[in-house]
């Protein structure tokens, strides 16, 4: 969904069309404003209802809307009978506040208006053109202008059920920026209601933690990162540091910790006050599970090999399986609800000679035929996936389509791949116990990754996990109960794999899944769906009891070895059982496009030849966040290199990283460079006088110095890969840029 405001002015503009546009002169735009006001009460007609009945997270969705908003519950319904995924939005921003309202030891009646508010902010959406809100591309300007009356809209239909004004001014000013810049004549500074200013930093940080059209999900540590560049103008400062504190110490406190307190109140007698009349609803009627025929179909359709997507009459996109995820990168929760655009999906005619034609799926509606095209997919990075295409029309009694079925075959020569996963020797590759990969065969895949991924091939991440309480399972039920847990939790792991991941046993209770062409957002979702299905599946021999599993993941990043995301990833996997285990924790920042291109284009490193080691070998990194979150992710840094700390004083440290890269020799000595690097921290602050309310804020300069602890290795060939390799390894876990010093001076 386009979300104008929920994504930082700082984030690249490729990553976020639809971004805040600069104030044009302001009687102009009230007035622009609001003429577009007006016309939203001619909104376009809504697409055709859904028949399929409601999924389960649907219904649970239901309940806690009925029960935060009471009488108002239909607003919620309608507004995801409107757009789906807004509504889904909502919801995760609303748990995300209600926890957060908690930690900050909120009274409950400001804590139930953060939470309907937080329900209902894109409430005005509602009045929102279809072909505005369901626009897979860019806005144009006055598109984003209809969108900038959201908040207005939504407070004006809210109006008619509550006369609760803290309410109506949170929704009201959720979308205001901190500095005021973007509402010039509005509050600005701790003049804006607290629940407005926690509502705008939790509705970014789940857009940018969501997957959209236009850009893959961030993971949490680059959405974090945003944050802290939007601090002080975007965003209150304090409640955003507040906010990455609480993400940092517990990352668990946004997946339903607050669930509990919604649910409990479902038989409660009493009313929210906030609402003007009516009863609180007792009773949410729930349809009980899908058809038998929609269960058979969503099991065809999602274990196919090939895309399959299904779109209603005027080409709105309905389905949308596994396998076109793969194909295109778009994931189905960016994609449905959205129009069908070959652009989009970025299919094109294969042979590039030829006129691109209009798009297949408008064709096949208007001629009520089947299209059959060979074309060809460009895959993020420039590959290009040549596809079949067919595009069918589904009729019924009445003239017309009623939509389109399209099924896309990957066609490209796979001879060579199969070839060589038909010539693995089984014994050598396999564990015995449970038949998937063993380590010796994951160890090898895993470098294989990490070599393409840093010459720029296609990113990957990594998935451990352990089942919980495994020792007490052998204990109570016996080995052979142990081993039957083994094997089922693998039959999982590989049921929801993917074509070019690697499921394997490390050792004991602990399984990987290496998930190729995948990032660090899509894969904590994909963890969760497999800990969620360990969860519901009973075991004979434990007494139709289930066993839990903890997990840990991360991505590739730059400056990574096969140790490092290793080491990283367990102790993402050490976190989750440290916070109570059955539970999925990401870590890592992640990996940027095209970063080691930009870099070496930079020249951050372009000084760095053999005769100018010793006397440039330092430099400095700033990063956004503060220096006590800075200190965090060093530690980090130090625990995943296998890191000595050799000194420590109040603002610096200084370590030793062994092993950096390898250099070869006859000697084992000779294998390894060892460099040190000494690190001095300090706040960098930066204040604007223009708004006294705002208090100073900035991020940490991070000085590093670098140097050999061995004389001879001075003059080795080795060593400027080593350095470079260390530092941007720092960069990723510090968050930050490299800049001169006039840059940060």
């Amino acid at each position: 969904m386009n979300q104008p405001l929920s994504v930082p002015a700082s984030v690249d503009p490729i990553a976020a069309p639809v971004m805040a546009i600069e104030p044009m002169n302001l009687a102009d735009k009230n007035r622009q404003l609001e003429q577009l006001l007006a016309k939203l009460q001619e909104a376009s007609p809504m697409s055709e209802e859904r028949r399929a009945a409601p999924s389960a997270d649907v219904r649970f969705e239901s309940q806690l809307a009925m029960v935060r908003l009471g009488i108002a519950s239909s607003l919620f319904f309608s507004l995801r009978a409107k757009h789906v995924a807004t509504a889904a939005h909502s919801l995760r921003v609303a748990l995300s506040c209600s926890a957060w309202a908690h930690r900050l030891g909120l009274d409950e009646s400001l804590r139930d208006r953060i939470e309907v508010a937080s329900l209902l902010h894109d409430l005005g959406k509602i009045g929102i053109p279809d072909r505005v809100l369901r626009k897979p591309g860019k806005l144009t300007v006055e598109e984003q202008l209809t969108m900038d009356c959201c908040s207005r809209l939504g407070v004006e239909i809210l109006r008619g059920c509550t006369h609760d004004n803290e309410l109506l001014d949170i929704v009201l000013h959720a979308n205001s920026w901190f500095d005021g810049r973007r509402h010039g004549d509005g509050p600005r500074g701790d003049a804006l209601p607290l629940g407005a200013r926690m509502l705008a930093i939790a509705d970014a940080f789940d857009a940018m933690t969501t997957d959209h059209v236009y850009r893959s999900a961030l993971s949490r540590e680059r959405a974090i990162q945003e944050l802290a560049k939007g601090s002080g103008t975007q965003f209150d400062p304090e409640l955003v540091l507040d906010f990455s504190s609480m993400l940092e110490d517990r990352p668990e406190l946004l997946q339903g910790v607050v669930v509990d307190r919604w649910l409990k109140q479902l038989q409660s007698d009493s009313e929210l006050s906030i609402w003007n009349s009516g009863s609180n609803h007792k009773h949410v009627g729930v349809v009980t599970g899908a058809g038998q025929d929609e269960l058979f179909l969503n099991s065809l359709v999602g274990k196919l090999k090939d895309g399959v997507v299904f779109t209603d009459s005027e080409g709105t996109i309905t389905r949308w399986n596994d396998t076109m995820q793969h194909l295109t990168g778009i994931s189905c929760d960016a994609i449905q609800g959205k129009a069908w655009s070959n652009e989009t999906v970025r299919l094109r005619e294969s042979d590039s000679s030829r006129q691109q034609d209009s798009c297949i799926v408008t064709q096949c509606l208007r001629s009520s035929s089947s299209i059959q095209r060979k074309m060809v997919i460009e895959q993020p990075g420039g590959i290009s996936t040549p596809v079949h295409v067919q595009v069918t029309p589904v009729t019924g009694t009445e003239p017309g389509c009623l939509g389109t079925v399209i099924v896309i075959r990957d066609v490209s020569d796979e001879a060579n791949m199969r070839q060589k996963l038909d010539s693995l020797h089984q014994q050598v590759t396999r564990d015995p116990l449970t038949g998937i990969a063993n380590r010796a065969y994951f160890d090898e895949q895993l470098t294989l990754l990490t070599s393409r991924a840093k010459a720029g091939g296609p990113t990957f991440s990594l998935i451990i996990c352990d089942i919980d309480h495994f020792k007490r399972v052998n204990d109570v039920h016996g080995h052979p109960a142990g081993d039957e847990a083994l094997i089922r939790f693998a039959e999982i792991l590989e049921s929801h794999s993917r074509d070019g991941d690697l499921v394997a046993r490390y050792g004991g209770e602990e399984f990987l899944l290496l998930a190729n062409n995948c990032d660090n957002a899509t894969t904590t979702k994909r963890a969760e769906v497999i800990r969620a299905a360990l969860e519901r599946t009973p075991l004979p021999s434990l007494g139709n009891e289930a066993v839990t599993a903890s997990f840990g993941v991360t991505e590739y990043q730059a400056g990574d070895t096969a140790e490092t995301i290793l080491a990283r990833s367990d102790r993402a996997l050490l976190k989750a059982k440290d916070n109570g285990r059955n539970r999925v924790i990401q870590l890592g920042s992640g990996n940027r496009p095209n970063e080691t291109a930009e870099t070496t284009k930079r020249g951050w490193f372009a000084w760095f030849d053999g005769s100018e080691i010793e006397k440039n070998s330092e430099f400095d990194i700033l990063t956004p966040v503060p220096t006590a979150l800075a200190i965090e992710k060093l530690r980090g840094f130090i625990a995943d290199h296998d890191a000595e700390v050799i000194h420590v004083t109040e603002n610096q440290v200084s370590i030793k990283v062994n092993a950096v890269c390898t250099t070869g020799g006859r000697r084992r000595v000779d294998h390894q460079i060892v460099l040190n690097a000494q690190l001095t921290l300090s706040e960098q602050k930066r204040s604007d006088s223009a708004i006294p309310a705002v208090r100073n804020w900035g991020g940490t300069k991070v000085h590093v110095t670098i140097r050999p602890i061995r004389n001879r290795d001075r003059r080795n060939r080795a060593l400027k890969p080593c350095i470079v390799q260390l530092v941007s390894s720092l960069k990723s876990y510090l968050m930050g840029e490299i800049f001169s010093d006039s840059d940060v001076s």
